[in-house]
């Protein structure tokens, strides 16, 4: 053998080694596995609640991930459905050849092009008033933008091999994404403001002190629902709560704070079985006018409000979400934060199936 030819033998030895063909270092392999395989997952329960949930599509699934604006209640679903499992099938196995390679490709270009769609429609939104961001920047964008670099990857997939470090890699990956989407609600969605005309504001009930005050966040609640009704957003404000450790009816100390603030009685209603964030959907959603489109308008601390859009969401109602203004920091935020994580997870899954 020439020595050029042992030279490039060694080159092509030391790239394979590091775990790709093209100079391709697994590290970054195995993160692309990891997003194909969690995209892959998110894809697919958007596909499922598409088909298994009417309602699905109906309040804007795109707020969680991405949909696909074909024709026919099935067409959009459909291709979602074989996205998902091209993301999947590459996330197990990245080497791609013949048609499989051009079939994924496409499929998740296909699916990068409808997320770029979404955030295109994101800023006409905005351009027409439809809502307020705190980020200016779509979550869909960064789905697009993810999802393109995977095509890169998976353009010139690595070769064969398993390293326990590339596996565990990958399940880290996948780990991380399934906290960060929820997460990343938060920030994008929750921060969001939707406020419009609808019939009513539902206010979440919070912690009342064992003197009668309101909490913080609770106080917050019920000033940014006395704006909204102030501003003739809304016809009639709805209070829910139950009681708390300190004795007191979260609903009625919030009903009083309204009257006081020159809120006819009248216009007030009181739901005292708000106990938890499901029950207060379930009773506040007896009051909604079927086919109004919101059927309400929901406040409470920007963290909360994604769980309460699936929520409602459950139950075919469209419900736009306010968050509550900040008068002073909560010292308690990141926690609450983190909690959305698992909580978040468990309310999609109840608005996939239906």
């Amino acid at each position: 053998m020439s020595r050029r030819g042992a030279q490039q033998q060694a080159r092509e030895s030391t790239t394979a080694g590091a775990g790709g063909e093209g100079g391709r270092a697994w590290p970054w392999v195995s993160l692309a596995r990891g997003l194909a395989l969690a995209a892959g997952g998110f894809t697919l329960l958007s596909a499922l609640g598409a088909l298994l949930n009417p309602a699905w599509d109906a309040v804007d699934a795109a707020a969680w991930w991405l949909v696909v604006p074909l024709p026919g209640r099935a067409a959009g679903p459909a291709v979602l459905a074989a996205g998902g499992v091209a993301l999947v099938a590459a996330g197990v196995a990245p080497r791609l050849a013949g048609w499989r390679r051009w079939a994924t490709l496409a499929l998740v270009s296909a699916l990068a092009a409808a997320a770029a769609w979404d955030g295109v429609a994101f800023y006409l939104g905005w351009r027409e008033g439809q809502y307020r961001p705190a980020v200016p920047l779509p979550l869909s964008f960064v789905a697009a933008a993810l999802l393109v670099w995977l095509v890169w990857v998976l353009w010139r997939p690595p070769a064969a091999g398993g390293r326990a470090a590339a596996t565990l890699l990958t399940a880290a990956t996948v780990v991380a994404l399934a906290v960060l989407f929820p997460l990343a609600q938060v920030l994008f969605f929750g921060t969001t403001d939707y406020r419009c005309r609808a019939p009513f504001v539902v206010v979440f009930g919070a912690e009342v002190h064992r003197d009668g005050r309101m909490s913080t966040s609770l106080r917050d609640r019920v000033e940014t629902a006395l704006g909204l009704y102030r501003d003739g957003l809304v016809r009639q404000v709805i209070v829910s709560g139950g009681v708390g450790e300190s004795g007191y009816n979260e609903a009625l100390v919030m009903r009083e704070a309204l009257l006081v603030a020159g809120v006819p009685a009248a216009d007030v209603v009181v739901d005292s079985d708000g106990v938890n964030t499901l029950a207060t959907v379930r009773h506040t959603a007896a009051f909604f006018t079927p086919g109004s489109r919101p059927a309400a308008l929901a406040v409470s601390q920007f963290y909360h409000l994604p769980r309460i859009r699936l929520a409602y969401q459950q139950l075919g109602w469209d419900v736009r979400t306010v968050p509550a203004r900040r008068s002073q920091p909560i010292r308690q935020t990141p926690w609450l934060v983190l909690r959305e994580v698992p909580a978040f997870w468990l309310y999609y899954l109840r608005a996939v199936w239906g």
